[in-house]
């Protein structure tokens, strides 16, 4: 019976011990530490069997507890938990205008050569991620699909969940990545078998990997011992075999973390960080409607947004948003500062004025134009799904019936005394409500079309157009006229007195179609001189302080001459 009781009581400890046992490594060590506390010796307590099973268990737990709540932090989550996972929510891109530097960029894959500006995109991703399973104290945390553009020292991390006791330690950018070459960069001195496309294999010690496949027969010894070495072409390998692939090469892109948290469990997360190599640009397509006599023309205007996304990430279901202005940057192109407008792109969801639907369209995406800050932000009514080296159309805006006047300006360079014939047509209009317009236009292409006489759309030109807001004046260059012309003398020149000069200028423009024309010719007075116009034949218009204009109607088969004098002193 004694016995019985014995075996009991040892296996009520046992149990006690296995069941209340933390996961921790200063467990193994408590025994140590226990011996090597002096005993002291003193008179002998006798208590029944029982007593001490029950006081032994009790005895064996409020160690435990003690171990438990005495010994420090551990600064990885435990071993046993379930694994961190992060799962994408949502993400969001703001695409900025291209824009040229010659400076070279923060940890880019591509710098631009020294000396000569290049054409650069950048945009600024805000993904929204949610984090399972965090422990308290640090875990290492891995953020995949990444842009392989990004500028590490733009991330911000920030938990939605606990915003102030969850913070990011320490950082590292991974971007060497699994590739043929790195992978065999890491191999080199090391044995590999090359498998070629007709079965046969060669094993050996790789040498160089730069153009052919070199193998040695040994490893490299410090005695120079001389090894025997083949050369196989790539295009002869069918596969490589290695022992393992390197621990420290990644597939995709990743941000590696040390993230200290006080809350366990699941994060709400957002990450934001800018990228290169993402730009956007405006196209347009006007179509002209020629006037009747006396009548303007009308212009149909598409505009479409072309996103280019070559950052190395695909952005799926994504929030697009597109800034257009011309976006100062601090000295490096990727380092965005505490400057108003750093400060400004960090809180996108911040309120902003004016908001209107570019074009009315069927579609359920739609752009929606607002002020912000000195440019616009144009937003996308709905996600859309952007790839890794694609580019990407969505319709901006449609304008139908605004009236234009198409004329014929014959601009000649300041101080010319040579004839020239080429005269330019241009189409002006008013950016404004009451002609159909009134929004603000994104720099970018125009492409000016009309309909032939069998009723075919022609392209006439390209063209341009700058930044261009509501209200304001705009004029297309669409090429240059065939059956009108002019020409430009100086008819007489004179020095009346010291720092003085008198000059006397003809103007003369011939019009060959069969419909009268609106004129205009455009003179560049000599720069730097105070001028006076003395004598004209014709009304003129100051533009600036050293240009004017005279505009006329020209009738059909006619020709109109235009005289004036303009006394110069310096």
């Amino acid at each position: 019976m004694s016995s019985d009781l014995d075996r009991q009581v040892e296996q009520l400890l046992d149990q006690a011990g296995a069941d209340a046992q933390p996961r921790r490594p200063s467990w193994d060590q408590m025994r140590d530490r226990i011996t090597a506390t002096p005993q002291v010796r003193g008179r002998r307590l006798v208590l029944p069997r029982r007593l001490v099973a029950v006081v032994g268990v009790a005895a064996m737990i409020a160690i435990v507890v003690g171990i438990i709540f005495h010994l420090p932090l551990g600064p990885i989550a435990q071993a046993g938990s379930p694994p961190i996972r992060v799962i994408q929510k949502d993400i969001e891109l703001t695409v900025f205008n291209q824009f040229e530097s010659d400076r070279p960029t923060l940890f880019m894959p591509t710098s631009p050569p020294v000396g000569q500006p290049v054409k650069m995109g950048m945009a600024l991703v805000k993904d929204h991620r949610i984090v399972m399973n965090l422990q308290p104290g640090d875990n290492l945390v891995y953020f995949t699909d990444v842009a392989a553009t990004i500028d590490p020292t733009s991330v911000r991390f920030w938990s939605e969940t606990d915003p102030v006791g969850t913070k990011v330690v320490e950082q590292n950018f991974e971007y060497d990545l699994a590739t043929a070459g790195a992978i065999l960069k890491r191999y080199l001195d090391r044995k590999i078998t090359c498998v070629l496309k007709d079965g046969k294999q060669h094993e050996g010690f790789l040498c160089s990997h730069d153009g052919d496949i070199v193998l040695a027969d040994k490893p490299p010894s410090d005695s120079g011992e001389m090894r025997k070495t083949e050369s196989i072409s790539r295009d002869q390998i069918r596969a490589v075999q290695m022992p393992d692939v390197p621990k420290d090469l990644f597939v995709k892109p990743t941000l590696v973390w040390k993230i200290r948290t006080q809350r366990p469990g699941q994060h709400e997360t957002t990450l934001m960080y800018a990228c290169g190599h993402a730009d956007w640009q405006a196209d347009y397509v006007v179509a002209v409607t020629p006037g009747g006599r006396g009548e303007k023309d009308q212009l149909d205007l598409q505009g479409w947004v072309t996103i280019d996304n070559r950052t190395g990430s695909t952005y799926k279901d994504a929030g697009i948003k597109l800034i257009a202005g011309d976006v100062n940057r601090v000295p490096d192109p990727w380092a965005i500062g505490p400057s108003v407008l750093g400060d400004m792109l960090f809180s996108m969801n911040g309120p902003v004025v004016g908001a209107r639907i570019l074009g009315q369209t069927s579609s359920s995406k739609e752009f929606i134009e607002k002020a912000f800050f000195e440019y616009h932000l144009y937003t996308l009514s709905a996600p859309s799904t952007l790839k890794d080296q694609q580019i990407k159309q969505l319709k901006l805006l449609k304008a139908e019936g605004a009236k234009a006047i198409r004329r014929y300006v014959f601009d000649s360079p300041p101080g010319t005394d040579e004839t020239q014939r080429q005269v330019a047509v241009v189409l002006e209009f008013k950016n404004e409500k009451d002609n159909k317009l009134g929004m603000p236009l994104p720099k970018g292409r125009v492409r000016v079309m009309q309909r032939d006489p069998d009723g075919d759309m022609q392209l006439i030109n390209t063209a341009e157009i700058d930044h261009t807001a509501k209200d304001e004046e705009m004029k297309l260059t669409v090429g240059t006229a065939f059956d009108v012309a002019a020409e430009r003398a100086e008819m007489n020149m004179t020095r009346p007195g010291h720092r003085q000069e008198t000059r006397t200028i003809r103007l003369r423009m011939h019009n060959h179609k069969a419909e009268p024309i609106e004129a205009r010719f455009v003179e560049r007075l000599v720069p730097n001189r105070n001028w006076e116009i003395t004598l004209t034949s014709n009304p003129w218009t100051r533009e600036d302080v050293s240009t004017i204009h005279f505009d006329f109607t020209l009738e059909p088969d006619a020709e109109k001459e235009i005289t004036y004098t303009v006394d110069y002193q310096w």
